[in-house]
């Protein structure tokens, strides 16, 4: 393509020259001189170039000052690859006639890029731009080319990690290996082979040093063209490509699939909400289910293929219509491969219409509210980004690994020999998302301590009272990514049961935090018939808040008793006794009064709910019934709680 275009360009040069100044032209010298340089340019057409190069040069010894023959043999030597002698021929053209033509600086700023001398090419583009390009299409590649110079030429000085480890023969084999993700648990790393055209999921599980790797879903044969794929957190939603398909909308869609009792249910297409005539691939979920993002060459994108995202929740098929992530994202090229992180705020994507080192370079943007509100993008850097081919950019939950498929180590012979492998290596600093831990619950039945499948879970917020996403605890599981920096809570909720809440308070943490793993225990509603009937075990309102030393409810409550609310709405039966507890820090009289006001201040929410009095009843236990120890603030803040229990008629 370059070769046509310095080719191109010499030719340009040629039909547009200025006036003659100080420098030969063709009517300065003899008619056998003419006729012999028309010998030259007639060999040069016919890949005789030896002998092109020979008549020039006899002209050039003769008429140093030769324009037409410079440029020529600079083009001769380009199309070699003898970058040396085609910048020589270029750059001595312009010392001799500097204003002959923009067209030459075009060209030997093409010639100084390919000889990696990035930052004399930037030069030479500017100096081609500033003297007028010849068309709309020239002038945007003379751009884009000056800036991925510059770009390359600062990236090179100042690379931003050296150390890359290729992941083992077990995974890298002569096939190509793409698409790595970690498991939320850091325990299996899945990833794409593609055998010739076929590409297939594995799931390549630790195993000291070394991983056992194995095709993942065979249950998914009948589907042509598997690609890339994106779970939920828990491992038990997907979302994935597959293309040229019966029931596909365009060439390629995105399909899902759940985990039901143990077994994943057969594929279903998305539908006509995601999918359209148009690409629709490489699918990306958000830890929490919530959102999907995509590339896709759909109707009203910025350029080729946008970075689009849908969240669940729509009227059909549970998702909102896509929408284009912006220009903070989106350029008039290509944008893939998007991935986001389990924090729900840091995307990593790949472009070529940024500049960069390549082809398609890695990029990634902070999220700064809503799911269209982006940070401008910010390039990976070098050697993460190399002048090759680089794959798709995954990252570690805890931040500290990038995973990224690429040829790098075929950079020296890529016409010859290349293959996509997958390496990983240590995020940098600048790079990384917010610190993000997991949460891991075991939802239980109070009395048999078997597993039973929550159908409503929320995470909130734990300062405003905002949900943050909806889900399921199917098969008594449930996992969600808890970025650090906030305050949660989270409600378990299921038929039949009262609801359970948990608190997490992940504000202020700077460092790396272990996995939360909690078992609720869901408390069946009592019913005349049942004999296994819970009274006497608390059930404690972990996301029920006062201001310090006082029994004013924080807004933030509201969200909590508004579930014990409808709980006892639906169940007319119930009783329940609101319990008020503090820790040991004060007076005793004084810790007794504070917990019976805060006892009665629930008390008299639930009435303003609409709640009848003879349902409720409060008393303060004051620091009488610690559940921790009060030597430490977060023992104490435990024992700081509001609970209930139900009571006989």
């Amino acid at each position: 393509m370059i070769r046509s275009i310095i080719t191109t360009v010499l030719l340009s040069c040629l039909s547009l020259a200025v006036i003659s100044q100080d420098y030969t032209e063709r009517k300065d010298i003899s008619k056998k001189e003419v006729k012999k340089l028309r010998e030259a340019i007639s060999a040069s057409r016919s890949n005789d170039s030896d002998k092109a190069l020979k008549e020039y040069d006899k002209l050039l010894k003769k008429y140093p000052d030769f324009i037409e023959v410079l440029l020529r043999k600079g083009s001769i030597y380009f199309q070699k690859k003898d970058y040396a002698n085609a910048k020589k021929s270029f750059l001595s053209a312009i010392a001799k006639a500097p204003e002959y033509d923009p067209e030459m600086y075009f060209s030997a700023a093409l010639t100084l890029h390919a000889a990696e001398e990035y930052e004399a090419a930037a030069f030479h583009f500017e100096s081609y731009l500033d003297r007028g390009a010849s068309n709309k299409r020239k002038e945007a590649k003379a751009k884009k080319m000056m800036e991925n110079s510059r770009f390359i030429h600062q990236a090179l000085q100042n690379p931003v990690t050296a150390e890359f480890n290729k992941l083992p023969e077990s995974i890298n084999t002569s096939a190509r290996e793409y698409g790595a993700t970690e498991s939320i648990d850091g325990e299996s790393i899945l990833f794409i082979r593609r055998y010739s055209r076929a590409d297939e999921l594995m799931i390549a599980t630790k195993e000291g040093d070394d991983y056992s790797v194995e095709p993942g879903f065979a249950e998914f044969d009948e589907f042509a063209e598997i690609g890339t794929f994106s779970f939920s957190a828990n491992g038990k939603f997907l979302v994935f490509t597959s293309c040229n398909n019966r029931d596909g909308f365009g060439g390629c869609d995105l399909y899902y699939s759940r985990i039901k009792n143990g077994k994943w249910l057969r594929p279903r297409n998305m539908g006509p909400v995601i999918n359209t005539p148009a690409w629709e691939s490489q699918p990306s979920l958000s830890a929490d289910g919530g959102a999907l993002y995509f590339s896709s060459n759909r109707k009203h994108g910025l350029g080729g293929k946008d970075i689009w995202v849908s969240l669940r929740g729509g009227d059909r098929n549970g998702w909102t219509a896509p929408v284009n992530l912006g220009d903070h994202i989106n350029t008039k090229g290509n944008e893939e491969s998007p991935f986001i992180h389990a924090d729900g705020y840091t995307l990593y994507y790949r472009s070529n219409g940024l500049p960069g080192m390549g082809d398609f370079d890695n990029y990634f943007s902070a999220r700064k509210g809503d799911h269209l509100s982006w940070a401008k993008a910010t390039n990976m850097g070098y050697p993460i980004n190399t002048l090759g081919h680089d794959g798709a950019l995954t990252v570690s939950l805890d931040g500290e690994r990038g995973y990224i498929s690429t040829d790098r180590e075929f950079l020296e012979n890529r016409e010859t020999n290349t293959n996509l492998e997958v390496f990983t290596f240590p995020l940098p600093d600048y790079a990384k998302p917010i610190l993000t831990t997991y949460l891991k619950v075991n939802v239980v039945d109070a009395v048999t301590k078997d597993p039973i499948s929550a159908n409503k879970i929320e995470l909130v917020d734990g300062e405003t009272g905002s949900i943050l996403s909806k889900n399921e605890a199917e098969d008594g599981e449930f996992i969600t990514s808890l970025p650090t920096g906030k305050k949660y809570g989270l409600s378990v909720e299921m038929d039949g049961y009262i609801f359970q809440s948990r608190f997490f308070d992940l504000a202020g943490i700077s460092t790396a935090v272990d996995p939360y793993q909690v078992t609720v225990e869901m408390v069946p509603i009592p019913k005349a018939e049942s004999p296994n009937v819970i009274y006497d075990t608390p059930v404690i309102l972990n996301n029920i808040f006062f201001e310090t030393g006082s029994a004013n409810l924080k807004e933030v409550s509201m969200l909590e008793i508004n579930r014990l609310s409808q709980t006892l709405q639906d169940q007319p039966s119930l009783k329940i006794r609101i319990l008020g507890h503090t820790d040991n820090v004060g007076d005793n009289a004084a810790n007794k009064i504070l917990s019976e006001n805060r006892a009665k201040a629930v008390y008299n929410a639930l009435m303003a709910n609409g709640i009848e009095i003879s349902r409720l009843s409060y008393i303060g236990v004051g620091e009488e019934d610690p559940i921790d120890t009060n030597d430490t603030e977060e023992g104490r803040q435990r024992n700081r709680r509001t609970e209930f229990i139900l009571i006989r008629n």
